[in-house]
């Protein structure tokens, strides 16, 4: 059971993230600034900077949290191979998590804002290295080898395509559908040669 202080931060964060999400939206997120983002909230810039580092973060606050989801879906998956087809499954269920108005909106936003890009690059590389990490794990490595960085990066490629292509899409579209589809064309393109 949460207590009110626990409460009271998560109600902070979405109010911070909700009014954040309109004026980047509004206004473009280069001409949105901590301050208005304060006052459209209802809240201190000094409470925003208390929730979220930095402007960036207010989009990309859940990094970790994100990357241990993605490993513990992986380490979850029933198919026990190490290769992409096996991983198809868990990263499915990772975007089943995902498929909300919200995260359709902040995907729409990052993909069409270039001072964004690094940030949402330093994520998809997150979400590799936690799958290369888990998949060396299973196999009894201390560390990631070149094969288990190329699977868990061919993985990633499909729900980065699938991303790409939900932002331009109509957010009743279905980003797990757009996953399913990124795996079983990668899968179908192998086959071809």
């Amino acid at each position: 059971m949460s207590t009110l202080r626990e409460r009271n931060r998560i109600r902070a964060r979405n109010d911070i993230i909700t009014a954040a999400l309109a004026l980047f939206e509004q206004q473009g997120y280069d001409a949105t600034t901590v301050e208005q983002i304060a006052r459209a909230a209802g809240l201190s810039s000094a409470t925003v900077f208390r929730h979220f580092p930095s402007k960036e973060d207010v989009l990309f606050g859940e990094e970790d949290d994100s990357a241990r989801a993605m490993a513990e879906c992986v380490a979850a998956r029933r198919d026990p191979a190490v290769d992409v087809a096996a991983l198809a499954e868990p990263v499915v269920k990772f975007a089943v998590e995902l498929q909300d108005e919200r995260t359709h909106r902040l995907t729409r936003l990052v993909m069409t804002t270039r001072s964004l890009e690094a940030r949402s690059l330093r994520m998809r590389l997150r979400w590799e290295r936690e799958i290369a990490r888990t998949l060396a794990a299973e196999e009894g490595d201390a560390a990631p080898t070149l094969r288990h960085t190329l699977i868990a990066s061919i993985a990633i490629c499909c729900l980065s395509a699938a991303f790409r292509y939900w932002d331009r899409s109509d957010p009743s579209s279905n980003l797990t559908d757009l996953v399913e589809s990124a795996f079983e064309q990668r899968v179908s393109s192998d086959r071809a040669r």
